[in-house]
């Protein structure tokens, strides 16, 4: 097979990736969920966004009411994402594992576990990189700088940053495979549901 003839067989793959992702979220129940999943996720990604602060201030003698304003405060950081670069990037990375968690369940819930192991593999390794690069950067700098020490010696917090963006991109780059992978899925399994369902109003 040439290199021709596989690239036009991944982008129809590609394409019927797209139609599986439409036809899953054209169903109202996972649409509900998979917004559900995009907020949650946005939450929690802002909630460790400045490094550890917000959770150290839930674990100090703070009075409950003030810790309710620092849970209430993630949502304006939400908010605030915006309004740059940096959080519209984290934006877009709690809606792909949004989209991802809401297709992992639909083709679980029929019964393809090994496509749904697979999927949940490739995308929990997307979101654990894009929880380190833009979720909680400084923890991911923190990791990193101690082991690029060992070797690039002052210039090691420069090449955690770099490799923290490299992370990034990787982590889009593998959420979006898990997505357009499991879409292609989920449209096969949709077709041979329509045709279920049409077979049985025929009898």
């Amino acid at each position: 097979m040439g290199i021709r003839k596989v690239a036009e067989t991944l982008l129809d793959r590609a394409k019927l990736g797209l139609f599986g992702f439409g036809k899953v979220f054209s169903r109202p129940k996972y649409a509900i969920f998979g917004i559900f999943c995009v907020i949650l996720i946005a939450y929690i990604l802002s909630f460790w966004q400045n490094g550890s602060g917000n959770w150290q201030l839930l674990c100090s003698g703070l009075p409950f009411s003030s810790k309710l304003e620092v849970l209430g405060r993630v949502f304006v950081t939400m908010g605030d994402n915006f309004t740059s670069l940096w959080g519209i990037s984290i934006i877009l990375l709690a809606l792909l594992q949004g989209i991802v968690i809401t297709q992992l369940v639909f083709t679980w819930r029929h019964r393809e576990k090994n496509a749904t192991l697979d999927g949940a593999s490739t995308g929990g390794i997307g979101a654990i990189l894009g929880f380190i690069a833009l979720g909680c950067p400084s923890c991911g700098i923190g990791l990193l700088t101690p082991i690029l020490s060992a070797v690039a010696g002052a210039s090691a917090v420069a090449m955690a940053e770099t490799i923290s963006q490299i992370f990034t991109i990787i982590a889009f780059g593998l959420l979006i495979f898990t997505i357009l992978r499991l879409g292609y899925i989920d449209y096969v399994l949709a077709s041979v549901n329509n045709r279920k369902e049409k077979h049985a109003k025929s009898n």
